[in-house]
């Protein structure tokens, strides 16, 4: 399900999550993968080609996050459609989550990045936004480079930008931070 945005919802977060490199880490190897327990982590062959790991503890994270009230997931991921009817089938989790759609925009250090649209849009939708994506970190360095000086709209208390490292993908830590993030939005 497409998720189109339609009227203005105050007291909600929007959390606005992508796959790769972020759920699912890339390429990962066990020292990459210490921050969640050995035995959590698991993988399918998405494709036929392509290898998809995650934590079941990651995921168990993320459920809490999902089902606290007040709370709107979102797949922000070139994966479409098929986060929520394949990566959510296969981990147990966002198979009811809306996709926000692409539309064509440029990619992750461009100054269009459509990722960074559909975050400006939620902030514009929602009460306060939680966008995780790997590649923040390098679109908030080349924003520094290339724009003019004058008012940023990411920098808002209302958005918690999280860009883990594509190796490792989310950690503990991060999901500490959006749950103090979300509790601190909600109490208004």
């Amino acid at each position: 399900m497409r998720h189109r945005w339609s009227r203005r919802h105050d007291g909600i977060v929007a959390v606005l999550l992508d796959v790769d490199g972020v759920v699912s880490p890339f390429p990962s190897t066990p020292a990459n993968r210490a921050h969640w327990p050995a035995d959590s982590w698991r993988c399918f062959l998405f494709g036929g080609v392509y290898e998809v790991e995650w934590s079941s503890a990651l995921v168990d994270r993320l459920r809490a996050i999902a089902a606290t009230p007040g709370v709107a997931m979102r797949w922000c991921t070139t994966w479409q459609d098929r986060a929520p009817e394949v990566l959510g089938r296969e981990i147990g989790l966002g198979t009811d989550w809306p996709w926000l759609e692409d539309s064509g925009g440029a990619f992750a250090v461009s100054p269009g990045w459509w990722k960074a649209q559909r975050a400006r849009e939620a902030l514009e939708e929602f009460g306060a936004v939680v966008w995780v994506d790997d590649f923040i970190q390098g679109w908030l360095e080349a924003r520094e480079e290339l724009d003019e000086p004058g008012p940023r709209w990411w920098d808002t208390e209302r958005l918690l930008t999280i860009s883990p490292d594509s190796e490792r993908g989310l950690e503990p830590a991060h999901l500490d931070a959006t749950d103090r993030f979300i509790e601190r939005a909600l109490a208004g």
